[in-house]
């Protein structure tokens, strides 16, 4: 049997793997950590959303007063006495407005070129056809519609040194490189290249925080060492192999669940986009399952705890993925806190 990540080595106590899934997971992974603590976490996995809930944990802010300020616009950390600016979405959805003016340009150009060769390609083409080639063709001034640099201002204004040594947990925070398709580990322990991994010591974590959260076409990739990252998602979903390389108990908390609707009801009758929700919840459903069947089979003696919403749980789908919504957050808190719960085999009367 191959080890995975071999130059990995095992600590005592719990690796915590964290999903993406935008602010929905964020609050869903909140209430997962409710239910965890006080767990002996030893180190983190965490890609976009988990990346960014993993990285206030591990810098020592505390699971309650995440909890407590997810409704207000600060959180203070007293590991560092500092009061940080919350998301919201005035400032997570701040257009690219050069980008879009640039982009503006491009699409008139492509209109106009169109609109001149109207006459010929009434003869000879389909006139749709071609005015939609020539404006897909010039889609080449946006790398992504928002400015996700809001990120890296919310952990500088965190920690000074933005370093990953830091963190009173081992925190592993994943991206993918746009060109090679590697996946990036940015962390403060390894440092080492292999066929599908480049894991990194010398990022600051703002700068690691803002690649893994960069959606391909929602926000633009990020810059580091001469190379272009994107959403770690998109290479590997979740990175359990590395929780499972660093420890014999692993804790997976994702949000990837497909809907499952009873008494004939059916997702297509819930809206376009809601189909589309449950095609992408099945594709990466689906990538997790084939991943818990090759560490079942290759590690019987380790522990892996899968945390995941209930599949019947129609609140939790419909709810939207970047809502900042008081009772939206609340209502996500609840679902991963009795999903843990489940989990774990625990009881608790939850208010």
């Amino acid at each position: 049997m191959r080890r995975l990540l071999p130059k990995l080595k095992k600590k005592h106590g719990t690796a915590l793997v964290l999903s993406g899934g935008a602010t929905k997971a964020f609050y869903f992974h909140l209430g997962v950590l409710k239910a965890l603590m006080p767990e002996p976490i030893t180190s983190i996995i965490g890609t976009s959303a988990g990346a960014l809930i993993g990285a206030f944990l591990a810098s020592g802010a505390d699971v309650e007063t995440m909890i407590a300020s997810a409704n207000q616009k600060a959180l203070y950390v007293a590991k560092y006495d500092a009061t940080i600016d919350m998301l919201s979405a005035s400032s997570l959805f701040r257009p690219k407005l050069d980008s879009w003016i640039a982009q503006g340009g491009q699409t008139m150009l492509a209109a106009l070129r169109f609109l001149m060769s109207l006459p010929n390609t009434l003869l000879k083409r389909d006139p749709l056809s071609e005015l939609i080639d020539q404006l897909v063709v010039s889609q080449t001034e946006i790398s992504g519609f928002f400015d996700s640099s809001v990120l890296e201002r919310i952990f500088t204004s965190l920690m000074p040194s933005n370093n990953f040594t830091d963190t009173e947990i081992d925190l592993y925070v994943t991206a993918t490189s746009l060109d090679s398709r590697e996946r990036a580990v940015f962390n403060s322990v390894y440092s080492f290249r292999d066929a599908s991994n480049h894991f990194m010591r010398d990022v600051p974590i703002h700068r690691a925080i803002r690649a893994s959260t960069a959606i391909p076409g929602l926000f633009d990739p990020v810059k580091i060492q001469g190379r272009y990252y994107i959403d770690g998602e998109v290479k590997q979903t979740l990175s359990t192999d590395i929780g499972v390389a660093l420890a014999d108990r692993v804790i997976v908390s994702h949000t990837y669940q497909p809907l499952q609707l009873g008494g004939g009801q059916t997702v297509a009758d819930l809206g376009w986009l809601n189909i589309l929700k449950q095609s992408v919840s099945i594709i990466f459903y689906e990538r997790i399952a084939t991943w818990r069947d090759i560490y079942a089979e290759q590690y019987p003696n380790k522990e892996i705890i899968w945390i995941e919403p209930e599949p019947d749980d129609l609140e939790f789908f419909l709810a939207p993925e970047f809502s900042f919504r008081p009772e939206i957050n609340k209502q996500m808190i609840h679902s991963g806190e009795l999903a843990a719960l489940k989990a774990l085999g625990k009881s608790r009367v939850i208010a």
